[in-house]
């Protein structure tokens, strides 16, 4: 039997495994190495609830939290219209292969959908293949490419 993921918004009670969650992303993307604590996830997730445009989903596999989703509906110029914008997704490793990923990115198509979004888009390490198959079978390559400014590094412009 195969079994469906849970997906849903973020309450205040999942800061502490949200913060647990943190953690391991930005490990996993070569931030800092120091552990969240529930304080620091705490506002995230107040301001989700709070701000329509900022989406946090999260994503239940075997009862407990295993993975989120970060994501903006923004204004989209070139269409007049608004687009979603996925910045931060993660499963925790035991989960991965579960199909959370893909629930949570199904997900934000179908809140997308009801928004009237042209499109949701995202950015992916170039490295994190086993990521890019995933996309590959559900998405198209997006035409452009990423550029970005560290600001605590910054260059004269």
């Amino acid at each position: 039997m195969v079994t469906v993921p849970t997906i849903r918004r973020l309450s205040a009670a999942d800061a502490p495994r949200l913060a647990d969650l943190m953690t391991a992303y930005r490990r996993a993307m070569g931030g800092p190495a120091e552990a969240m604590t529930p304080e620091q996830a705490t506002p995230l997730i107040e301001r989700a609830i709070s701000e329509p445009d900022l989406l946090l989903l999260g994503a239940d596999h075997g009862g407990a939290l295993a993975g989120f989703a970060l994501a903006f509906d923004l204004p989209e110029i070139i269409s007049g219209s608004r687009a979603g914008q996925l910045d931060d997704l993660f499963v925790m490793p035991e989960a991965r292969g579960s199909g959370l990923a893909r629930a949570l990115i199904g997900q934000l198509t179908e809140i997308g959908t009801a928004r009237d979004w042209t499109h949701l888009r995202w950015l992916v390490p170039q490295d994190n293949l086993t990521a890019k198959r995933l996309y590959q079978s559900i998405a198209n390559p997006a035409p452009w490419d990423s550029f970005r400014i560290e600001l605590s590094q910054r260059r004269s412009i």
